[in-house]
């Protein structure tokens, strides 16, 4: 049995997470039918956390499925804080070099996995000690995101710093891999030459229950037609202008817009919406409640900013989340393969635009019952020929094949 360790600090198990940083916890099952123990470092701490794994010891050991979870020890950081994110990617790091490697059986394969590649210096060390295979996969662009989301300067020391890791890691890599289909063009950018990238979106569990769950759970008024978002709540999100679109919206009382999720933009969300009769916001709940939550909704809702960053595109869970309940999805967005689009499940109108977010939902709530249901049914039969965890564990094992083949 071949090994694969997976480094990536907001990796994460259904027991603690909402639904983020699952991906290899659901593919370690089929890559072990492949031939590979997977093993996955993670941080004891993250933001995006529900609950958090009992790290008494420096690393604490979790069995699952077609492996092992590996939770490293952290100190804990507020979720809004850049500063104490960046610290908290050092301190994982560090701790890094002391994990435990069996010099007599080491990783075949060790694969970084962002929002932080600082992982990638122990990725490479392996590297040259065992000769592991080293693959970098790209989720969230660092240090590109904080510069166009946080405003930061180029020339800020930490994004400088940050921007030469970032070239460090793409070089070294055996392989790229990247849930953005056009990273390539940024990687390019980067290095000044063309390096090829592996596009292996986000995944989805095919086998999660809409059933209801035990316990009170938010259960939709079904007199109302219920506008659904689920997520985070950062800047990213641009949902100050979800919330513009429902005070144009105000009029038609039919109309309301659920709100779940939390996040650093939660408090002046809230307080834009005040004295608003028709959005009501509530706390992330977990997966296997989220699933029975959109089975009632009618339509759901996602947004972005206007920015270059999308230029590479998106491929946020929420929608897998969103087309695998069967509903449809409207998404405010610049994007050129918007996954809305390509699915063809719904509407896609222009980025930070609350007037063309308030038609769209207002055409939405006109439309037959049918007709949003087969825009549902098409997103659900996209999402689950092209994106269930087998199907991506797949092409993961494709990738894995070439890089345990090259010669890099």
């Amino acid at each position: 049995m071949k090994k694969l360790l997976v480094l990536n600090q907001y990796a994460s198990t259904p027991k603690y997470s909402s639904g983020a940083g699952e991906r290899f916890f659901y593919m370690a099952p089929y890559l072990k039918e492949k031939g590979y123990e997977v093993t996955i470092v993670s941080g004891g701490f993250n933001h995006l956390f529900l609950s958090y794994p009992s790290t008494p010891k420096l690393f604490n050991t979790e069995r699952i499925k077609g492996g092992e979870m590996v939770w490293v020890r952290l100190r804990s950081y507020r979720g809004e804080s850049f500063l104490g994110r960046f610290l908290s990617w050092f301190e994982f790091l560090v701790k890094l070099f002391k994990l435990p490697i069996d010099q007599g059986n080491p990783p075949n394969v060790v694969l970084v996995s962002s929002m932080s590649i600082f992982p990638i210096f122990h990725a490479l060390y392996l590297k040259r000690r065992f000769k592991s295979k080293v693959i970098l996969e790209i989720r969230d662009i660092w240090p590109l995101t904080p510069m166009e989301l946080g405003g930061y300067s180029r020339y800020n020391p930490v994004i400088v710093f940050m921007g030469m890791v970032e070239k460090y890691a793409y070089r070294n890599s055996d392989q790229l891999v990247s849930v953005l289909p056009g990273f390539n063009k940024h990687v390019e950018n980067v290095l000044g030459f063309a390096k090829p990238v592996h596009w292996i979106p986000n995944g989805c569990n095919s086998s999660i229950s809409s059933a209801p769950p035990q316990g009170e759970t938010l259960n939709l008024d079904p007199a109302f037609f219920n506008i659904l978002y689920t997520g985070a709540l950062g800047i990213a999100n641009a949902m100050e202008f979800i919330v513009e679109a429902a005070d144009i919206l105000q009029s038609h009382t039919r109309v309301r817009f659920i709100i779940i999720g939390d996040g650093p933009e939660k408090e002046n969300l809230v307080k834009q919406a005040e004295g608003l009769n028709n959005i009501l916001f509530y706390p992330k709940v977990a997966k296997e409640n989220l699933h029975f939550i959109l089975s009632k909704a009618d339509v759901t809702i996602i947004s972005w900013r206007n920015k270059r960053l999308y230029e590479y595109g998106v491929s946020a869970n929420k929608y897998n989340d969103y087309m695998l309940a069967g509903k449809p999805i409207i998404s405010a967005s610049n994007i050129k393969d918007d996954p809305v689009t390509l699915a063809g499940c719904g509407f896609q109108v222009p980025a930070e635009n609350p007037k063309a977010i308030a038609a769209a939902v207002l055409k939405a709530s006109q439309l037959p019952l049918e007709a949003n249901e087969r825009l549902g049914k098409s997103g659900r039969d996209f999402v689950l020929k092209n994106q269930t965890y087998q199907s991506i564990s797949n092409k993961y094992h494709a990738v894995l094949k070439k890089v345990e083949g090259s010669s890099t």
